[in-house]
């Protein structure tokens, strides 16, 4: 899929978006505030395709990382920026824009049934390059650890969120994230060196 097929698809779920929010809307007799939610999908703002050209890639990567099937990563990021493209006048004066997109679609993640069975998947014999098989040995010992545990371990040690940042996308205390990074620095470790 290319990134054209990408911006499309992400531009037929926020219209669809759009119409649950309108049926919402309609159902609670509040449709007198639709015409604020619509988006001119022609003029799409430069700052949201740069936003979604630079972190989409990145947000699936974290996605399959944290426990989710390719597929379902995909759906879960396009999902995430189509939501984010409805708001996208908010989102875009916050001061996170692309962290906004990540807590969407974390959030998305654990409410739905996105997330696969914590089953290891076998891989192909890495190459004697070293760095193939860090990779290996990395994504080994990430599928090994406890869901909350390799979540943050994806925000914080992959994607590079502060612990702080990544306590507000996760909804939970910094001090946990903190723990979670050190018992998974832990587990990496240790998978590591079995790997090696």
């Amino acid at each position: 899929m290319n990134a054209f097929d990408d911006a499309t698809n992400v531009r037929r779920r926020a219209q669809l978006a759009i119409m649950d929010e309108a049926s919402v809307a309609e159902s609670s007799s509040e449709g007198d505030d639709l015409g604020d939610a619509l988006v001119d999908f022609d003029a799409v703002d430069e700052d949201f395709v740069a936003t979604y050209k630079a972190h989409y890639p990145r947000l699936v990567r974290a996605l399959e990382l944290s426990g989710a099937s390719r597929p379902s990563a995909e759906d879960v990021a396009q999902e995430a920026f189509a939501r984010a493209l409805v708001h996208w006048d908010r989102v875009r004066s916050g001061t996170n824009p692309a962290g906004y997109v990540y807590r969407v679609a974390f959030r998305l993640t654990r409410r739905s049934s996105f997330r696969k069975p914590p089953l290891v998947e076998e891989h192909a014999t890495p190459t004697v390059d070293d760095e193939a098989t860090l990779h290996v040995g990395i994504e080994m010992g990430l599928k090994t650890m406890p869901a909350a545990r390799r979540r943050c371990a994806v925000l914080c040690l992959i994607v590079g969120m502060s612990t702080k940042d990544a306590a507000g996308t996760l909804h939970i205390a910094e001090s946990t994230v903190r723990k979670q990074i050190e018992r998974a620095r832990k587990d990496l470790r240790i998978a590591l060196k079995d790997d090696g």
